[in-house]
């Protein structure tokens, strides 16, 4: 039988800010390559920061074929079983810290993740803006009701201020890390929850070839995500340290970035 050619390729692209258009829409030149890339027998997810229910409002549109990183690297999402098939939750102790926050820097967002639902302990205009772009329903709770475990926390504001909350939070002898998604997102992870190492262990689901895996992103939440690949690219909008540390670059998110890529596949242009 004839291979496929893309066959053993496994391509993973961030949603917000590489996948996604400015206005989070799905641009049908890079549904229409992806879904040439995955009838050719090419393997495509994404690895987002955000949880599997804002995912699931593009499947229609994105062939996504195999488990999907969620949760920013905290999570493994099987679309197709309805299951997570891998997680790295933060430490309870976290709670600690978070709540003197929110008493230290009044006017904070904090959205906590658990269970497939997002809880908002404190609102803001970035959080409702946030709520607004990715079209979910929060519940609204204090800190100590929210279930555990969790997944992360989003500390939403302004970016100017989000700084002093960082060096803030380094104060802590705690296990959980710190990422900015966003500028106006700064994120709490575990510390081995990064897309890079979610990526590894979905290599190891797959049992593909890392030399076989692309990449894309565009923040700095996607660094470990091109380093763990075999071609790492950032998309033209990307933050300066991702640009550093990527293999290739390619347009920007609002001129079809994935379709650029799969075009550089089709050609040769990437060796794999």
């Amino acid at each position: 039988m004839k291979r496929l050619p893309f066959e053993g390729k496994l391509l993973v692209c961030d949603m917000d800010g590489t996948l996604l258009n400015s206005s989070s829409k799905l641009s049908c030149e890079n549904s229409t390559a992806l879904r040439r890339f995955v009838d050719g027998g090419g393997l495509f997810t994404v690895a987002t920061g955000r949880m599997e229910q804002s995912v699931i409002e593009y499947l229609d549109a994105l062939p996504v074929n195999v488990p999907a990183i969620v949760y920013n690297g905290a999570g493994i999402y099987d679309f197709r079983q309805g299951r997570l098939l891998w997680q790295a939750n933060l430490d309870a102790a976290v709670a600690g810290p978070v709540s003197m926050v929110m008493e230290k820097f009044p006017g904070i967002s904090v959205q906590v993740y658990h269970g497939g639902r997002t809880y908002f302990v404190s609102e803001n205009e970035y959080s409702e803006a946030h709520r607004i772009r990715e079209h979910f329903e929060p519940v609204r709770a204090k800190l100590e009701e929210v279930p555990e475990p969790w997944f992360k926390i989003i500390l939403a504001w302004d970016p100017q201020k989000l700084s002093d909350v960082e060096e803030f939070l380094k104060g802590f002898d705690l296990p959980f890390r710190q990422v900015y998604s966003e500028p106006q997102f700064l994120e709490l992870l575990n510390p081995d929850a990064t897309k890079g190492s979610a990526l590894k262990v979905l290599i190891g689901l797959l049992g593909i070839d890392r030399s076989s895996v692309i990449s894309m992103g565009d923040n700095l939440n996607d660094i470990e995500l091109i380093k763990e690949a075999g071609t790492g690219i950032a998309v033209a909008n990307a933050h300066s340290s991702l640009k550093a540390a990527a293999d290739l670059c390619c347009t920007d998110n609002d001129s079809h970035a994935a379709a650029e890529v799969i075009s550089w596949i089709e050609k040769g242009e990437i060796p794999l």
